[in-house]
Formats: C-alpha cells, structure tokens, sequence
C-alpha cells in the first residue's frame, strides 16, 4: 500500500518553545538521531534575532519533521554570494515518503524567494543522506562546481576527511520568484 498525504491533514508553522519536547520525544522515540533540546532553544533564538526560521510539520497532531532556513549561511561561497541556505531538513522515518519533506523544501524556498534569486543547501555523502540527495535534484538543484567541504572548508585532495555529516556537497538553485537581493 502506497503512503500518501491525500485525506490526512498536514500543518506546517514556525517552531515555538512548546514543539521543542514534542520534537526531542519524536526523535527519541525513531531511534533515528538524537536531537537535544539544546539545539531547537538555539534555533528559536536565532529565529528572535531574524537571523533563521524554522518551521515544524505535523500530521495530524503527530510531530513529523522541520526544516530551517538560515539567513546567512556558514558557507563561505554562499555567504560571499548572499545566498541563504536551507539546512538541517528532517523527517521522522514513519513520515517518509508522504510529500512532508517536499512540502517543507516548498515552504523554505518560497520563503527564501521572497529576498532572493537563489537558495543554497548542503548534503552529506553517505547513504543516510541519499533520500535527501535524491530530493534536491528531483527539485532542480544543482552542484555549485566547488567540489566538497568539511566543517565548511574546501577539501584538498590527498588528505583524509571522516566520511560524517560534515563532508559536504553543495547546491544552488534559482528561486522561482524574483528576490530582493542578487
């Protein structure tokens, strides 16, 4: 049987200190990731700050997934360029596959469309990133050509890197609204 999001009520909304225990139970309870409290209370202070928003998926009152989109991102290329960057998108496994990581990419994008004419995000190389991989390219990103980064600095080529969550390929994407800013 094919899961869909067809009859089921999703809701997308910005993160309030109230999510942040729903969220870290979520998690939790996956045996996914541990995410802790601490980054979510990070997030909503640099949400106060306008400096990133982040918005939270529920499907029918159950927690299932978040994206961010930060203002400046960490990246040097993007950061020189004024191109934000889409971060840290998250879908429980129980709500793969039912179009919550399409609709939160959605939401992201068209908030980043709304100040500028491209986004960026960034994806790790090993295989628990390969849904992911696969979205941003069905989505029309595509590699920005200055190979791989970790912890945010360009690789050199014959040194050994950890293959972990910061041995990074990046991608842009033209908004599909004119922005602000180029």
């Amino acid at each position: 049987m094919e899961k869909t999001l067809r009859h089921r009520s999703l809701s997308l909304r910005l993160l309030t200190p109230s999510d942040i225990p729903v969220i870290v139970e979520g998690f939790t309870q996956s045996n996914w990731t541990e995410k802790p409290a601490s980054i979510f209370e990070q997030y909503l202070n640099e949400q106060k700050k306008q400096k990133r928003i982040i918005w939270v998926a529920y499907l029918e009152d159950h927690f299932a997934g978040y994206v961010t989109l930060k203002w400046e991102s960490q990246y040097s290329d993007f950061k020189e360029n004024n191109i934000p960057e889409i971060m840290d998108l998250n879908v429980l496994p129980a709500f793969r596959k039912l179009g919550i990581g399409t609709a939160l990419m959605e939401k992201a994008e068209k908030e980043a469309a709304s100040k500028y004419k491209m986004v960026g995000i960034g994806v790790g190389l090993y295989a628990d990133y390969g849904s992911a991989q696969k979205l941003y390219i069905n989505r029309g990103y595509i590699p920005d050509g200055k190979g791989i980064t970790y912890n945010y600095q360009p690789t050199i080529p014959g040194k050994s890197y950890p293959l972990d969550d910061d041995l990074v390929l990046w991608f842009t994407k033209k908004c599909n609204s004119p922005g602000t800013s180029s």
